[in-house]
């Protein structure tokens, strides 16, 4: 007799969405090759001012992953919600996420129409992706005070900041380790974060995990919105090592908070 869980599986199609899934990161890789040598190098002849052309480099780049998050949920390899989607969409927001999934950042850009973000360093010597971090005006993330001083003028800027606190994906199962540049960022600019919970249940491209391991049954992604009205309090608060504490304690509570709930 056939039990409910192999039912399910079958359902779920998991030969398919694992052949769905190696297509998509082909695609991925070479939608960075045509950015980087088809659709940017236009922009600096047609572009002079360096603002604008980073605004079109990250409008090509949203447009780009927002057909890419489409192309995996249409191929069945996942479902995905979002939870009071327009807040992502105001000008001049710090986003901040918790980073179980490796499309974390993909699907988020995919949102954010003009968005600035904290990318590895070792992305602007990737072939696949230098063109495209370089051309937007991306912030590597070798040089702390740098980080937290671009980002801020970025932000002051009318762009938002994408931002995982952690710095790196989650580990399944261990406590959350927050970095303090969001919280001076916060600070400097005297933004109050939007902060995005982000689960997959169940869990896909975690750290250290190939990303041909998929589970048995389509995962699903949730992300809800929030504003951090009422868990900060940034206004005649001064930057200071003190505050940036505080400030990334309240951060770690709360995504512990909503992570587990």
């Amino acid at each position: 007799m056939v039990t409910e869980q192999k039912l399910s599986a079958r359902r779920d199609y998991y030969w398919l969405r694992l052949s769905a899934t190696a297509a998509a990161f082909s695609l991925f890789g070479l939608g960075g090759l045509v950015l980087r040598f088809v659709l940017f190098p236009p922009l600096k002849l047609i572009y002079r001012d360096a603002q604008l052309r980073q605004r079109k480099a990250r409008l090509l780049i949203h447009t780009a992953f927002r057909a890419f998050i489409g192309f995996m949920h249409i191929t069945g390899i996942y479902t995905y919600s979002f939870r009071d989607e327009e807040r992502l969409r105001r000008p001049g927001q710090l986003v901040l996420a918790n980073h179980p999934s490796l499309i974390d950042v993909v699907f988020l850009i995919s949102r954010i129409p003009n968005a600035n973000c904290i990318v590895k360093a070792s992305l602007f010597r990737n072939p696949f992706m230098r063109g495209a971090v370089t051309t937007a005006g991306y912030i590597p993330n070798d040089d702390p005070e740098q980080i937290i001083e671009s980002a801020s003028r970025s932000l002051q800027r009318g762009e938002s900041v994408v931002l995982f606190p952690e710095g790196t994906r989650s580990v399944p199962g261990r406590p959350f380790k927050f970095q303090r540049g969001a919280a001076y960022m916060a600070l400097r600019a005297q933004v109050k974060p939007t902060l995005v919970t982000i689960r997959c249940n169940p869990p896909m491209l975690m750290k250290n995990i190939p990303w041909y391991s998929i589970p048995l049954s389509r995962p699903h992604f949730q992300f809800d919105i929030a504003g951090a009205d009422d868990l900060l309090q940034l206004r005649n608060v001064e930057e200071s090592p003190l505050a940036a504490r505080e400030i990334t304690h309240k951060l770690k509570a709360y995504f512990t908070e909503e992570c587990a709930a």
